[in-house]
């Protein structure tokens, strides 16, 4: 009897049996998060991940597309200094501003292994966290892979009417409140965007979903005068696998105060 033509049949058998038990081991797209830096009272500095980190290698193989950076303001009556890293200070400061670094530690815990940074967007936007802008330039074109491996430095001067800046490649670059437009219809004041402690920024009235929606009140009952204002600020990697868009784990910036407007 001639086996032969039965060996095939089952060897035949067997590879499309690995063939479809192995199409879910495929890789699952993945870009590395962005490590921690250096935070002070007024600046935060990170190292930006090289092209050769996991995720941002050239296309064909990496999916990095660019950084994006996420912030939100909090409306306070208290002029904390100093760092602002325990919960009891951020809580000091604005109760709103706790809830939400602790509603989105899960996300930027490195450690964590169920941590999902998927829709990332949409995560900030529902916290009203918007997209930090620039005044100089299309923030996308400066964090784009132009930026991979380099230092990303973000300062908030203390002097009054100093503004705030990122400084990449040595450039400088003024950092603006996000700006209105078809994703984002809330229409920020003072016009100029600028993040200065200014009437207009820290007024309770003006903290609504038309108008500085950027802005949290504070639920805690503080003085109409004085008041300051506090950013809290993430950045987070960006891509695309053909159609789907692939996000790193956040990385927490720091929690600054803003400087007084002139």
């Amino acid at each position: 009897m001639n086996r032969e033509p039965l060996y095939s049949i089952v060897f035949i058998f067997f590879l499309s049996l690995f063939g479809l038990l192995s199409c879910g081991l495929e890789d699952i797209p993945y870009i590395d998060y962005i490590p921690d830096g250096t935070v002070t009272e007024n600046s935060s500095s990170i190292q930006l991940p090289t092209s050769s980190a996991e995720g941002y290698e050239s296309a064909p193989i990496g999916y990095f597309v660019r950084f994006e950076i996420f912030y939100r303001i909090y409306i306070s009556g208290e002029p904390l200094s100093g760092l602002i890293n325990t919960s009891a200070i951020r809580r000091q400061i604005n109760t709103t501003l706790d809830s939400d670094f602790q509603g989105l530690y899960n996300l930027t815990d490195k450690t964590s292994t169920s941590a999902n940074p998927s829709n990332l967007d949409t995560t900030f936007t529902t916290r009203r966290f918007f997209k930090l802008t620039l005044e100089e330039d299309n923030i996308d074109n400066i964090l784009g892979r132009g930026s991979l491996g380099r230092t990303l430095d973000i300062r908030f001067s203390p002097v009054s009417g100093e503004l705030p800046v990122l400084i990449l490649n040595d450039a400088s670059y003024t950092l603006r409140r996000a700006v209105s437009g078809p994703s984002i219809l809330f229409n920020p004041v003072p016009d100029n965007r600028y993040f200065l402690n200014h009437a207009d920024l820290f007024a309770t009235e003006n903290a609504t979903n038309d108008i500085n929606a950027d802005v949290a009140v504070n639920p805690q009952s503080i003085p109409e005068s004085p008041r300051y204002t506090y950013i809290s600020m993430y950045i987070f990697a960006i891509g695309r696998d053909y159609l789907t868009t692939i996000y790193s784990q956040p990385t927490h910036l720091g929690i600054f105060r803003l400087a007084e407007a002139n």
